[in-house]
């Protein structure tokens, strides 16, 4: 199994659980009016996250195919362009989905 493929499969398990997680927060908002606070963020960031690892190559993956040298990058500066963005993404859907069940339960 390649690398590639590995990171694909996942990539669709932690979007498949934070999809469940994101239902079942919903869910219960809905129809019990309470919900976790935390897990209503979690849950849709990580669900761009998972989508992303499908879709994308890993930020890894990019500089070293274009030859680039990553054993003095860490943390922030190793992350690609497009990765930033996916997290930056992530973390507003995250927050715009808490806002969204606050919003709606009050």
């Amino acid at each position: 199994m390649t690398p590639r493929l590995k990171q694909r499969l996942g990539g669709c398990f932690i979007a498949l659980v934070a999809a469940w997680g994101t239902v079942y927060v919903w869910h219960e908002a809905l129809h019990e009016s309470l919900f976790f606070e935390e897990a209503s963020g979690i849950f849709p960031a990580f669900f761009v996250l998972g989508l992303a690892l499908i879709l994308f190559p890993g930020y890894k993956e990019e500089r070293t195919a274009r030859g680039e040298d990553i054993s003095g990058m860490q943390s922030w500066k190793l992350l690609t362009l497009r990765w930033r963005v996916v997290l930056v993404v992530a973390l507003a859907v995250g927050i715009g989905n808490s806002i969204l069940l606050k919003l709606r339960v009050e």
